[in-house]
C-alpha cells in the first residue's frame, strides 16, 4: 500500500505540479542498508583494507543519523562480517516490508585513472524514476563534500534486464534499490575521503540525510525538518532505460596558441555525444603510449578550451581523448608542433 500511495505521490507532482506530497503519513518508511560484500567476498581490494570494511563502517554511520529521524524504521541487511548472496539480501528487504534498500559500496577502475561518486539505479518504470530521484539527493551530498559526479546510470544484462544482481533481485520484489559508489579507493582525488573515521562518518551522516529529504522525514528533537521539501520529480519512462554502449561522435582538436618560450598550449576541444554527458579528457605526448591523468570536462557543452604544460624536451605533437558518462572514450586528430 505504501508503495501504491507512492506512485500516486509522485505522478502528481510530475504531471499535476504539486510540491512535495507526504507520501507515508501515518505508516513508518522502511529503509533497508546494504553494507556492500562482506565474509569471503572482500570487494575492492586494492588497499589493505578491503572494500567490505569501509561499507560496513558508513553503514552503521547511516544507520545510527538515519535512526534521528521520526517516521523512519531502519534495517541492515548484515551486521556481521558474513557471506550473504544478492538474492538473500533482496528476500531480506522484501521480509520487512522494505520500501527501498541502499547497497553501498566503493570503487576502484582498472585503469585507475577514474574517480568521483556515481549510483546506479534501476532501468524500468516506478522504481527507475525512484531510484533516479533519490540518486540525484545522494550526487549532491557527494558534490557538496568536493567529489566529482560521475552521474546515474542504468545498465542492462544479456538477458534484457538490470544487469546488477542487488538491483535485479530487488526489481522482482518490486522493491526499488540503487548502488550506492561512494568514491573511488585507487585515485588520489578521492583516496582522502577514506582514510579517516571521520570521513567515513560524513560519508555516512550524508548518505542518511540523502534518504530523509527524499522521504521528507523530520528529525525527533524537531530541529532538521524536510517535510516541506521536493525531491526530483522524474517521470516514468514508457519502456527500459539503457546505458550508452557508444562511444562520443568524434573529438576535434583545434590549435588557438603554442607558447614556444613558455612551452603551453592552448586547444579548444569539440565533442559530440547525442547519449551520453561528456566527462573526462585526456593528453598524450607519445601518440597514446601514455596520457596524462583525466581532467573534469567543463565545457560549454560541446566545446572546451584547454590549456596544457607541455614541459622541456623534445615534443612532436599532442592528442587528445574525450570519455563520456560511461567512460567509453574516442581520440581526437594530431596536432603537429613545430
Amino acid at each position: 500500500m505504501k508503495r501504491l500511495i507512492l506512485v500516486v505521490a509522485m505522478f502528481l507532482a510530475v504531471f499535476v505540479g504539486a510540491g512535495n506530497i507526504d507520501a507515508y503519513a501515518a505508516e513508518p518508511v522502511v529503509v533497508v542498508i546494504d553494507p556492500g560484500h562482506g565474509g569471503s567476498n572482500l570487494g575492492t581490494n586494492y588497499l589493505p583494507i578491503p572494500e567490505k570494511a569501509y561499507t560496513m563502517v558508513v553503514a552503521l554511520h547511516m544507520k545510527e543519523q538515519l535512526e534521528k529521524y521520526d517516521g523512519v524504521k531502519v534495517y541492515m541487511t548484515h551486521t556481521e562480517d558474513v557471506d550473504m548472496s544478492l538474492t538473500e539480501r533482496a528476500k531480506f528487504a522484501e521480509s520487512v516490508g522494505a520500501d527501498f534498500l541502499f547497497s553501498l559500496h566503493f570503487n576502484m577502475s582498472l585503469p585507475h585513472n577514474l574517480y568521483g561518486s556515481e549510483v546506479w539505479i534501476p532501468s524500468l518504470g516506478m522504481l527507475y524514476s525512484q531510484g533516479y530521484s533519490v540518486a540525484n539527493e545522494f550526487l549532491i551530498q557527494f558534490e557538496e563534500m568536493g567529489l566529482f559526479n560521475r552521474g546515474i546510470k542504468t545498465r542492462i544484462g544479456q538477458y534484457g534486464t538490470d544487469y546488477y544482481g542487488i538491483i535485479n533481485q530487488c526489481a522482482i520484489r518490486n522493491i526499488p534499490a540503487v548502488i550506492v559508489e561512494h568514491c573511488h579507493v585507487d585515485n588520489t582525488n578521492d583516496i582522502a575521503n577514506i582514510q579517516s573515521e571521520n570521513k567515513l562518518k560524513e560519508f555516512g551522516v550524508r548518505d542518511a540525510e540523502a534518504v530523509a529529504r527524499y522521504f521528507g522525514l523530520v528529525s525527533k528533537d524537531k530541529t532538521v525538518d524536510y517535510s516541506s521539501y521536493a525531491p526530483l520529480a522524474v517521470p516514468v519512462p514508457a519502456q527500459r532505460v539503457c546505458n550508452d554502449t557508444s562511444a562520443p561522435l568524434y573529438l576535434d582538436a583545434k590549435l588557438v596558441d603554442y607558447d614556444k618560450a613558455g612551452r603551453y598550449l592552448t586547444v579548444t576541444l569539440t565533442s559530440q555525444d547525442d547519449e551520453s554527458p561528456l566527462q573526462y579528457y585526456a593528453y598524450s605526448i607519445d601518440n597514446g603510449a601514455t596520457w596524462s591523468p583525466y581532467q573534469p570536462w567543463l565545457g560549454n557543452g560541446n566545446v572546451m578550451t584547454v590549456t596544457v604544460n607541455m614541459g622541456f624536451g623534445k615534443k612532436s605533437g599532442i592528442i587528445f581523448k574525450v570519455s563520456n558518462k560511461y567512460d567509453l572514450t574516442t581520440v581526437s586528430n594530431g596536432i603537429k608542433l613545430r
